[in-house]
């Protein structure tokens, strides 16, 4: 038997009764004119709504009809990390739902050592498992399902506050229901407002675009979805920050013998920028030129198109394949993908198309070839070498003038095992290169370790006056899981100085090359081996490592450039000031007090400044000065002296009249060296420090 109580009853016809005199209050047109309410009165209507359970809201609207006053509600929306999909997820799970997840759980502090991957493996099981525990949801055992997905979508939420705009009708006093000249109800009218951060600074640019080693020679497959088959690194420069308002992206069927119809490859292509799509065009949409060239600029949006003043963030082309691809245009096929232009917006509301930033590694200079497989082909275990984000710049390593200096850092990698296959790995190459006086790569080094994950193995290093040798670590049997990424790490233990075979200033570099990929020996669950052109993929170089038992440390302080637009052709003036910090190390140093402006490299006696237009180098109109504003005291040769263990800092000015009319664009001026010397009397010293330079670099645009 269903029982109602009378209390109960009564209250919902009150509650109901309530709402409708809230209703008429707001909507009802007037009849005649009304009294002003008083504070009290707009309380008591207040609180007899209260009384009868009328939601917040309604009471917060009553209130600004009675009092004239705004109201700012917020909503809590599922978006971006926030979205986990609607299916079941656990291991062997991938997509976007499982990166939202990853990136969210990351983001709580629950560790998943490989980062968002896409890929739902044992890292991100005990991280479920262990957000699961933290939410007494019982069994904590790492499955992602419905009673998980309800948890996780209470306590992950974005909030957008709207703030409400009051118009009140002319004649209505405060408290009043009605306007006292026109009989209008007295209400309010809201509109939403949302604002976003500004873009700060009004003269940022794109300062680099390098390729990503990692995405060459991709396999698409029939049907697949979301292969990025492009990476590069966008830079921001440190003058303000900019937008991405577009990418032009290019396909070149070149050397095909395949069809050369895009369409016939492809159904469409995306950009993303991390783990956010901005952008995304139809293969129909794309232009084809006489050359065979298919083009097509992609409009971006977001918030992710924003990149902060010095700021890198990873742009990738993926590509949506169409369902079935001739056999004949797969063995046919040689297609590559490029960047022609990146369309950005500063602060300054300028709008710039970049067509040439990074040179050969950068926009318009990639030309990263795509393969086309077959279904069958792409099922196969793939396994790609990268070189990591930490791997050791180009720089000066003091070492040891009497004993060996062991474990310097040489590369820094990743291997990422795609598919569901695991694998053994058993022969890993890497080649080693020496320049300088040193005539053998041995003279420098006599042992080289590979660090794979937490395991360590060693090969000593004998060679016959080579300057490249490569060196194979063997018997490894270092098992990789599939979806597993494992870090690896080449370290040499680096001789003591002999100046006849082994001198200040030789170099050591260590890089897993296209040739050292191909052999590595690396075998499947099946015991089948790894191919070489299908796959493994990607290589890792390392840059050079300069060893000296003394020498000098730069730290870059500030970087800055201005333009003065005048109103002539050519009097335009750039004035562009590096700032940085030199360290003595192992001796005492002397640093050259001139400077000069050149196409390349470092003046010997100098210090050298580079200045390029558009990625097209220039010393037209370019001068330059440098100053040391800790010490100005100069000895009898011209040179500062800098003491062991001491830093003084140092004041680059250059500055570059602009020569001629449709010269303007944006202009770079970039460190190119310090010269220096342990001699005090050396007045033009020819040690050169060019190391781990590209950050000392000003800019400035010209229009």
């Amino acid at each position: 038997m269903k029982m109602v109580t009378t209390k109960a009853t009564v209250k919902v016809v009150a509650v109901a009764t309530g709402l409708a005199m809230a209703t008429s209050m707001l909507s009802l047109a007037p009849i005649a004119h009304a009294a002003t309410l008083t504070d009290a009165q707009v309380q008591s209507i207040l609180s007899l709504l209260s009384s009868f359970g009328a939601n917040a809201a309604t009471i917060a609207n009553v209130n600004a009809a009675l009092t004239g006053t705004a109201v700012t509600t917020s909503t809590a929306t599922m978006t971006g990390s926030c979205d986990v999909g609607s299916a079941n997820l656990t291991i062997g799970s991938t997509g976007a739902s499982v990166t939202n997840l990853q990136n969210s759980l990351i983001a709580m502090g629950f560790s998943i050592s490989a980062g968002a991957t896409g890929y739902f493996g044992t890292q991100t099981q005990a991280a479920v498992a262990a957000w699961q525990a933290s939410k007494n949801i019982t069994p904590a055992v790492g499955y992602f399902g419905p009673i998980s997905r309800a948890a996780f979508a209470l306590g992950c939420t974005t909030t957008t506050t709207t703030t409400t705009t009051t118009t009140t009708v002319p004649g209505c006093a405060a408290g009043a229901l009605f306007s006292s000249t026109t009989g209008q109800a007295c209400g309010t009218t809201s509109t939403p407002t949302t604002t976003t951060g500004p873009l700060a600074g009004t003269d940022g640019s794109i300062s680099d675009v390098s390729s990503l080693g990692a995405y060459n020679s991709e396999d698409v497959s029939e049907g697949n979805s979301n292969v990025k088959v492009l990476g590069a690194d966008v830079e921001a420069s440190s003058d303000g920050d900019i937008a991405l308002k577009s990418v032009k992206v290019s396909f070149n069927a070149t050397g095909n013998t395949g069809s050369d119809n895009l369409d016939d490859y492809l159904d469409s292509v995306a950009i993303w920028i991390g783990s956010t799509k901005v952008g995304e065009a139809n293969v129909s949409d794309f232009t084809e030129d006489s050359s065979g060239l298919f083009t097509k600029s992609i409009t971006l949006s977001g918030d992710a198109t924003i990149i902060r003043a010095s700021e890198i963030v990873k742009l990738y082309i993926a590509v949506d394949a169409v369902g079935n691809i001739d056999s004949g245009d797969i063995s046919g096929d040689s297609w590559t993908v490029d960047i022609e232009n990146i369309r950005f917006i500063d602060g300054g509301g300028v709008t710039t198309t970049d067509t040439s930033t990074g040179g050969t590694d950068g926009i318009d200079g990639m030309d990263v070839p795509i393969d086309f497989v077959s279904f069958s082909t792409s099922a196969d275990t793939k396994l790609k070498v990268s070189i990591a984000t930490d791997s050791p710049v180009a720089g000066i390593v003091v070492i040891d003038d009497t004993i060996t200096t062991d474990d310097v850092s040489l590369l820094k990698g990743k291997l990422k095992l795609e598919g569901t296959s695991d694998v053994t790995l058993d022969e890993f190459p890497v080649t080693l290169t020496v320049t300088g006086t040193a005539a053998d790569v041995d003279v420098v080094t006599g042992s080289v370790t590979l660090k794979l994950g937490s395991e360590t193995f060693t090969e000593t290093v004998t060679t016959s006056t080579v300057l490249t040798a490569t060196v194979t670590f063997d018997n490894l049997d270092f098992a990789i899981d599939a979806g597993e990424t494992v870090n690896f790490e080449v370290l040499a233990d680096i001789n003591d100085i002999e100046a006849d075979t082994f001198d200040e200033g030789d170099t050591l570099l260590a890089e897993v090359t296209a040739t050292n990929r191909d052999y590595i020996d690396v075998e499947n669950s099946q015991n089948d081996q790894l191919s070489d052109s299908t796959e493994k993929s990607g290589t890792a170089t390392g840059e050079a490592q300069e060893f000296r038992t003394n020498g000098i440390f730069l730290t870059l302080i500030s970087a800055t450039g201005t333009s003065l637009q005048n109103d002539g052709a050519d009097n335009d003036l750039g004035t562009f000031t590096l700032k940085f910090k030199v360290t003595a190390v192992g001796d005492t140093v002397y640093v050259s007090s001139l400077a000069d402006a050149q196409l390349t490299g470092n003046t010997a006696g100098y210090t050298t400044i580079l200045v390029d237009r558009a990625g097209t180098a220039t010393v037209g109109g370019v001068t330059a000065s440098i100053e040391n504003i800790t010490d100005t005291t100069l000895n009898a040769a011209g040179l500062w002296q800098i003491n062991e263990d001491t830093s003084e800092t140092l004041t680059l000015t250059t500055t570059v009249q602009l020569p001629a009319a449709g010269l303007a664009g944006i202009y770079h001026a970039l460190l190119g060296g310090v010269s220096w010397s342990t001699t005090s009397t050396d007045s033009t010293p020819n040690n050169s420090y060019t190391s781990e330079l590209d950050a000392f670099k000003a800019t400035a645009t010209f229009d």
